[in-house]
């Protein structure tokens, strides 16, 4: 029997076709240049000077032969960290603390984690602190889906979460009247990967496909910002 997902909502979400999304974000050498980082260890391949996809940017965080740094510069610029008012300072806290970034995200790379385990190389345990400043679930989230060597690691922000949140009519993601998904815990984002596991096997596509399609879901101006 498949999951209770609630209609009319999974019924327009079932029927959008997965169409992969291009290029998007910033241009990681732009984005390295316009908020002064420095420090990034020299690689074998230059700082991209184009804009990325999703394959590129996981191309470039799974090869060993690159410095962790340059694939988390990477995934920074494609998930558009620093936009916003407050997205300059976090951006700089959390390049500060780069020593730890690069510690977690070779244990990323290395693989054997589990989805909470890597979860909690960013947060502490009661899941109500960023172990890295200026780094939230909606950023460390798209490491761990770049980093892990597999390929069920989902990026969860506000606009996945939400989407989940609405199809099952459940707080699987907790999501703040701010828009925020800081509250959620290890066992939390555990929880939203299984929702994206099932949801894919209706669908009929991995893992991945239903992960992009939850984000481009809120295009189609479905109602409500949560459980309704």
């Amino acid at each position: 029997m498949p999951p209770p997902y609630r209609n009319p909502h999974w019924q327009v979400f079932a029927g959008i076709p997965f169409v992969p999304a291009g290029p998007v974000g910033y241009i990681p050498a732009d984005w390295v240049r316009s908020h002064s980082l420095t420090g990034i260890p020299p690689a074998a391949v230059p700082i991209p000077v184009t804009q990325l996809d999703r394959a590129a940017v996981r191309a470039i965080c799974r090869n060993p032969a690159y410095p962790v740094l340059l694939g988390y510069v990477c995934a920074m610029a494609w998930g558009l960290q620093g936009v916003g008012q407050y997205g300059p300072p976090n951006v700089a806290r959390a390049w500060c603390q780069r020593a730890g970034i690069e510690q977690s995200l070779i244990q990323l790379r290395n693989g054997g984690l589990t989805r909470a385990a890597a979860y909690n190389l960013f947060r502490t345990p009661r899941g109500n602190n960023n172990i890295i400043s200026g780094l939230g679930p909606a950023y460390f989230t798209k490491l761990l889906y770049f980093f892990s060597p597999t390929n069920d690691f989902y990026i969860m922000d506000r606009r996945t979460g939400q989407a989940v949140d609405v199809l099952t009519g459940t707080w699987v993601v907790t999501v703040t009247d701010e828009g925020g998904i800081n509250a959620n815990r290890s066992s939390d984002y555990q929880a939203y990967c299984d929702e994206v596991d099932l949801i894919a096997r209706e669908l009929s596509v991995t893992g991945e496909q239903a992960e992009e399609m939850l984000w481009a879901w809120r295009n189609y101006n479905w109602p409500g910002d949560g459980p309704l």
